[in-house]
């Protein structure tokens, strides 16, 4: 093209270089093809002389574009502050919603009183640690393996609290310490947040809630405090992309709100107590042991284990979870891994995946020297 437009070394006609420039089969006219050449010119011509241009101006930009950056720079922070406020805010008004919702069902409903006495444990040297996971309220299941609804629910924690007082009689336990590693409710709100069917899960809330709170006041009665720690389970994200769910949107959290507002007049009840990390994971403290409490759903493997003692900032004696429904203990790299079953047993998903199991939970006696010895205790 420089040879012909430019240098005039080349004085074949238009026509004939056509495919030489545009391609095998791109035979145009001489006058398009000589347009296309002066177009094409003038094209690198303006691209030398911006090139020219950067060359002049590389060593420093002008002031009107340091201050053009300047001003994106400023605009992103806003949007990012802006996105930051406006979640922050949406979290607190859904926290608000439900806690609404909660509080009207409570007061529309007929709650049996809960009175707090006063009895005298004698000191020993082991505390019961007790689980109380995966309850799944709300669950209808009815098949040839299993029938588990809310009223078998209720008959099962009776049974577990007859066995937890005569564990803690057997080996004259002084404090007992309940752990609700998530999935206290079935869930029912994945495809929809409307009000309708928040309202819904909200009884299966206050139904646990309620159930977990007699629970509780019984045991006061027989130990000498009685502390309640949790962690939200899977089942009860609001989202239900568990990608793009928020660890902090876990309706199993209203539980433990409940449970403080019912039972503030219990002396000996501690309500969320240990420490909480963040919403995923707490440590807790049984006779000078450090227990490590998650659900499970972030930690099916032995590494997790590891990444959890770093993560807690202190070494740690056991890690306590849940999620996968049956009992197991083990140690990892020296951490003992306590795994509690479920009060749902066999549903639908299990029969589908052909996962044999059992209603189950677990007991542990604990001293100073961390678990002494333990309970499966068949909830069936």
């Amino acid at each position: 093209m420089i040879g012909k437009l430019v240098d005039r070394t080349i004085d074949d006609d238009y026509e004939e270089l056509s495919e030489r420039l545009f391609g095998e089969g791109n035979c145009f006219s001489a006058s398009e093809v000589r347009k296309r050449m002066y177009g094409m010119k003038a094209i690198i011509e303006a691209i030398e002389r911006d090139g020219e241009e950067s060359i002049r101006d590389a060593d420093t930009l002008s002031a009107l574009d340091v201050k053009k950056i300047e001003l994106q720079m400023e605009r992103q922070k806003f949007y990012d502050q802006r996105n930051a406020f406006n979640r922050l805010i949406r979290e607190r008004s859904r926290q608000e919603e439900l806690n609404e919702i909660l509080v009207e069902a409570v007061k529309s409903g007929n709650l049996p009183q809960l009175h707090y006495e006063r009895f005298d444990i004698a000191p020993s040297d082991n505390d019961l640690l007790v689980s109380l996971n995966d309850i799944h309220y709300g669950a209808n299941v009815s098949n040839f393996w299993n029938t588990y609804n809310s009223d078998v629910c209720r008959e099962m924690m009776c049974r577990y609290l007859d066995r937890i007082i005569s564990i803690g009689e057997t080996h004259r336990s002084e404090n007992c310490v309940v752990w609700a590693n998530g999935d206290e409710i079935s869930g029912n709100i994945h495809q929809s947040i409307a009000v309708t069917n928040k309202e819904n899960v909200i009884e299966q809330i206050k139904g646990v809630s309620e159930l977990i709170a007699e629970f509780l006041a019984e045991l006061s009665r027989h130990f000498s405090n009685v502390t309640f720690v949790s962690v939200a389970g899977n089942h009860s994200r609001i989202e239900p992309n568990k990608d793009r769910a928020l660890i902090s949107e876990r309706l199993d959290d209203l539980v433990e709100w409940y449970l403080g507002a019912r039972l503030q007049n219990f002396e000996n009840i501690t309500i969320g107590g240990g420490e909480k990390i963040d919403h995923t994971i707490y440590l807790v403290d049984v006779r000078g042991q450090t227990y490590c409490g998650v659900h499970g759903d972030f930690d099916g493997s032995a590494s997790k284990v590891q990444a959890l003692q770093a993560m807690a900032g202190k070494p740690i004696y056991a890690v306590l979870s849940g999620h996968l429904h049956h009992n197991k203990i083990d140690e990892v790299q020296g951490v003992k891994t306590i795994m509690a079953g479920s009060f749902l047993g066999m549903d639908d998903y299990c029969v589908q995946k052909r996962i044999v199991g059992r209603a189950e939970q677990m007991v542990c006696v604990c001293d100073e020297n961390g678990v002494r010895c333990s309970y499966g205790i068949p909830l069936q």
